[in-house]
């Protein structure tokens, strides 16, 4: 697993926030410290130099997104499937 980096806030729409350390890909999981799934990584914002995440809350055990705010969360890769053919 992957350490992304620390919760900075939390979004009036419920995403996190995070202070990135390392970036992981568009789509990875995201769990907590404990190896619960809290959700995936929805967009990479913010410069090159300092990057945030964001993650989307898909879990439905997180009712209050709020008690994430200051931990540490990590990234777990995920292979994507490669889409072949279809219409020309």
């Amino acid at each position: 697993m992957l350490v992304i980096g620390k919760v900075v806030r939390v979004t009036r729409d419920g995403k996190l926030v995070v202070k990135a350390k390392a970036l992981p890909k568009l789509g990875a999981e995201v769990y907590d410290s404990a190896a619960s799934l809290v959700g995936f990584v929805y967009d990479i914002i913010g410069p090159v130099s300092s990057p945030y995440v964001v993650v989307k809350v898909t879990s439905p055990r997180i009712k209050r997104p709020d008690y994430l705010v200051n931990r540490l969360l990590y990234a777990m890769e995920v292979a994507r499937r490669r889409r072949r053919g279809g219409r020309r």
